[in-house]
C-alpha cells in the first residue's frame, strides 16, 4: 500500500470517528420517516376503503342491520372520514323531514365537532344554523356559523340575513341579502328567493 493510500484511509477513519455517529443517526431518522409515511399512507387508504364499504352498507342496509346502527359504527370507527360525516348529514336531513329538529341538531353538531374535512364542517355549520333558527334560537344560530365557512359565501350571507331578520336587525339583514345576491347568478332560483326576502323587508 502506498503512503498516499495510507493517508487517505487514515483521513477517512478520522472523518468516521468524528462524524460517523451523526451520519448513522441521520440515516436512521430519514429511513424511519420514509417507512412511517409509507405505513401511514397505507393505513389512511385502508381506513378510506373500509369506511366507503360501510357507507355503502348504510345506504342499503343488509338483512338484519339498520341504517342507524351502521351510521353509529361509521362514527365510532371512522369519525374523521367524510363517509361518517355524510351519514350524519343524511340522518340530520331525515330528522328535519320528520320534524325532529333536536335530533337533527345532535347529528349536525357531531359533524362540526368531529369531521376531518373543513368542507364537511362548513356544510354542517350552515345546516346547524338553519335548524337552530327554525327552533327559534337566532342567537345560537349566529354562534353556529363557524370559521370553516368561506367568507363571502352566498349561503353564509343568506343565513346571516335570516338571523338578522329574526333578531329584528333589518338593516343588517338587507345588507346580508344584498351580499348573497352579488354572489349568485341573477336568474337562479335561490336569487329569486332572496329577492323576495329583500322585498319583505320593505324600503330602507
Amino acid at each position: 500500500m502506498s503512503t498516499a493510500d495510507a493517508d487517505q484511509i487514515e483521513q477517512l477513519r478520522r472523518l468516521w470517528d468524528q462524524y460517523g455517529r451523526v451520519l448513522t443517526i441521520v440515516v436512521v431518522v430519514v429511513l424511519a420517516g420514509l417507512l412511517g409515511k409509507h405505513f401511514y399512507d397505507g393505513y389512511q387508504e385502508r381506513q378510506a376503503t373500509e369506511a366507503a364499504a360501510l357507507f355503502a352498507a348504510y345506504q342499503q342496509p343488509p338483512a338484519g342491520q339498520t341504517a342507524d346502527a351502521l351510521a353509529a359504527q361509521l362514527r365510532a370507527q371512522y369519525p374523521r372520514t367524510s363517509y361518517a360525516s355524510f351519514a350524519a348529514l343524511a340522518q340530520a336531513r331525515q330528522a328535519v323531514e320528520a320534524g325532529k329538529l333536536d335530533v337533527a341538531e345532535q347529528h349536525l353538531r357531531w359533524v362540526v365537532e368531529h369531521a376531518g374535512e373543513p368542507t364537511d364542517r362548513a356544510l354542517a355549520s350552515l345546516r346547524l344554523a338553519r335548524v337552530l333558527l327554525d327552533q327559534g334560537k337566532p342567537q345560537a344560530a349566529q354562534e353556529a356559523l363557524g370559521k370553516d365557512i368561506p367568507a363571502g359565501s352566498p349561503a353564509m350571507s343568506e343565513i346571516r340575513g335570516d338571523i338578522a331578520h329574526a333578531l329584528n336587525k333589518m338593516e343588517e339583514a338587507r345588507q346580508a341579502y344584498q351580499e348573497a345576491l352579488a354572489g349568485l347568478p341573477p336568474d337562479s332560483g335561490q336569487a329569486a328567493l332572496i329577492k323576495l326576502k329583500l322585498d319583505a323587508l320593505g324600503q330602507p
